[in-house]
């Protein structure tokens, strides 16, 4: 239940953000002002070029949470770009906070990454996501 809360509050607190930010009828196409909605970014690594993926350590409520995505370099392949109201920005905007996956601690967090074998993943291929997994040890 407490779960429902806080995203409640986050879709509440974003959907407000988000109007402020963005009208209708501008180009959506930077996910950082979303990101920082999460909670605090402690790290974050970006694939360099017109699309790629981006990955970001946060630190929220005590906890610590992992996130991971794509996007891409127009309304065809990148999500963001691809919205056109404020409900779809903010439906993104919940799928994406749904994706992050959230450790008790540090500790748990470095142990996760510690025990993974990253290369049968596809972030485990992706020079960004080793130069984060590099930091994460380092926390």
């Amino acid at each position: 239940m407490a779960g429902s809360l806080i995203l409640s509050v986050i879709v509440i607190i974003s959907s407000t953000f988000y109007v402020e930010i963005y009208n209708v009828e501008e180009y959506w196409w930077d996910y950082t002002p979303m990101l920082e909605e999460f909670g605090d970014i402690l790290l974050r690594e970006d694939d360099e070029g017109w699309q790629g993926d981006s990955f970001l350590i946060y630190h929220n409520d005590n906890k610590y949470g992992y996130l991971s995505f794509g996007w891409g370099s127009c309304s065809g392949c990148d999500a963001l770009q691809a919205c056109k109201t404020i409900s779809e920005v903010q439906e993104l905007m919940d799928s994406l906070y749904n994706e992050i996956e959230w450790y008790e601690s540090i500790k748990e967090l470095k142990e996760s990454f510690d025990d993974t074998d990253w290369e049968l993943k596809w972030e485990g291929h992706s020079w960004a996501f080793q130069q984060l997994a590099k930091k994460v040890m380092e926390l």
